[in-house]
């Protein structure tokens, strides 16, 4: 069974995990008081900024002679803690100091904040981070721990990447026009991703990132945002247009690259996949080749009898035709046969006739002999010689 938890259980983790957190432990935080109310030498109150609120308890601080009135501009030290009682947490303040200015730069943050929230500034839709990135832009100061941290942690997760510093101030009276330029020339170059980082500092010295124009410069990047301004605690207008807003430079580096070893399983499971896909693609070859072969041969068999087919019917037509040719062929020969046997000279002997032949010829006629002409005389069974004594006429 699932573990149930009571109210205290929970309440008491959580209080724990504020009180272990370094950056919740003797911290400053300033900002303008408001619903300040005194309860047995406590103080109780809230301060606030533009975007939210943080309820504060001064014990003793009546005692200790502190006045506090609304509308004040108030730094407080100290520690947020957990209020087990009725679970929310509260500023502790060990220390409280009024600060001269009522609001001014409060005054001027809230007025710049509403004219872009009006302009729907704010609103734009977040760019996904690409996921391998090749070319990282970081936009920050060369000589800050921050750049230091960002080149360290982008070592360490991904070192195949290239890394261009668009060198910035990030606090004086030169920071906005170094900022926007460092900006320009990033949003101008063949990048997959812009780091904007600058370590902690007060909010004087973070106000260049609430500035109008540089916010509206980061608004027009081309290329996805991630902005690493100060502590965890620190919030600036920037981290309102960016992409992706991180807590710090190196959680701003951890954002924009993978970490090696997930690239390495990504790379595994893609040859992985590679492999099965290629194994079932030539598997599905294999089966097409097969009945390819099937196919064909069958094609070819099924071909080879029907040439078979006609060619024994071929055969047997020829075979046919040529009997026949030859039945009217010894037909004509026994034809000729009997022609032959009838004009056989020898034949015409046999019925007692002869032949007679001068010097080698046949003679037709007596009227080509002249007397004392030697003649041969054909008979059927053999030959004479004789001469010529006497031509008589058929009519003598």
């Amino acid at each position: 069974m699932e573990k149930i938890y009571t109210v205290s259980e929970v309440t008491y983790y959580i209080e724990t995990i504020i009180n272990n957190d370094p950056y919740l432990t003797n911290i400053q935080v300033v900002g303008e008081v408001v619903d300040c109310k005194e309860r047995n030498g406590h103080l109780f109150f809230s301060l606030k900024d533009e975007f939210t609120t943080i309820g504060c308890v001064f014990f003793g601080g009546a005692l200790k002679g502190v006045n506090l009135v609304d509308g004040q501009i108030a730094q407080v030290y100290g520690d947020v803690r957990l209020y087990p009682p009725r679970g929310i947490y509260r500023f502790q303040c060990k220390q409280v100091k009024i600060l001269p200015q009522r609001g001014l730069l409060f005054m001027k943050m809230k007025e710049v904040y509403e004219k872009l929230v009006k302009e729907g500034i704010f609103e734009k839709p977040k760019r996904p981070l690409p996921r391998y990135p090749s070319r990282i832009g970081v936009v920050t100061s060369r000589n800050s721990a921050a750049y230091q941290d960002i080149i360290r942690t982008i070592t360490e997760r991904y070192p195949c990447v290239e890394i261009f510093l668009y060198h910035t101030g990030v606090q004086g009276e030169d920071a906005k026009s170094s900022l926007l330029k460092a900006l320009n020339d990033a949003n101008s170059d063949d990048l997959d991703v812009v780091l904007i980082t600058r370590g902690g500092g007060s909010k004087d010295d973070l106000w260049v990132f609430n500035d109008e124009e540089v916010v509206r410069a980061v608004y027009r990047m081309r290329h996805p945002v991630v902005s690493g301004i100060g502590h965890q605690i620190d919030t600036v207008f920037i981290d309102l247009v960016a992409d992706y807003s991180a807590h710090t430079p190196t959680a701003a580096a951890q954002a924009a690259v993978p970490e090696r070893s997930h690239v390495m399983s990504y790379i595994l499971s893609l040859i992985q996949r590679a492999n099965i896909n290629l194994r079932q693609r030539l598997k599905t070859i294999l089966i097409s080749l097969q009945n390819m072969r099937k196919e064909l041969l069958g094609s070819v068999v099924d071909k080879i009898l029907q040439e078979s087919d006609s060619l024994e019917i071929t055969a047997k037509r020829l075979k046919n035709a040529i009997h026949r040719h030859l039945l009217l062929s010894e037909k004509r020969l026994e034809l000729l046969k009997v022609r032959l046997f009838s004009v056989n000279p020898i034949n015409v002997l046999q019925r007692g006739y002869a032949v007679v032949e001068k010097d080698g010829r046949w003679l037709k006629s007596s009227s080509c002999l002249n007397k004392w002409d030697k003649l041969t005389v054909r008979f059927s069974d053999g030959i004479v010689k004789v001469i010529v004594d006497e031509n008589r006429s058929n009519d003598e």
